[in-house]
């Protein structure tokens, strides 16, 4: 991935309202952050596997499992990305989709880590 590509994703708007959930509390904000990072980066994981075993259910199971990180991030171009790939699973139409799902998240995680 280029320089221009990390740059350019570090700008990256978040559509979260950290002080509703944390109330303040830096601490419990670091450990929020960290924890929506992970998940982010098991669902891109999840979906890497689904595809090599050609079983959406892993990709979907980890969605499910998220579910709560992808409300509270409230970011209607991750949905959408997932919800694409969820649709075009079965027609092995989705390898730019998984770049783009890819780049998404790899987008929000450097915001998220500016965050901290």
């Amino acid at each position: 991935m280029s320089q221009a590509i990390f740059h350019q994703s570090s700008n990256r708007p978040l559509f979260i309202n950290f002080e509703l959930y944390t109330d303040g509390d830096a601490d419990f904000k670091r450990e929020l952050i960290y924890s929506i990072i992970d998940n982010l980066k098991e669902v891109q994981v999840s979906l890497l596997e689904a595809m090599k075993n050609n079983k959406l259910e892993i990709f979907e199971k980890t969605c499910h499992k998220i579910k709560p990180t992808l409300i509270l991030l409230d970011d209607n171009e991750l949905l959408h990305t997932i919800q694409s790939i969820k649709m075009k699973f079965a027609n092995h139409q989705n390898e730019e989709l998984v770049t783009d799902f890819g780049l998404t998240c790899m987008q929000i995680i450097l915001s998220l880590e500016k965050e901290l």
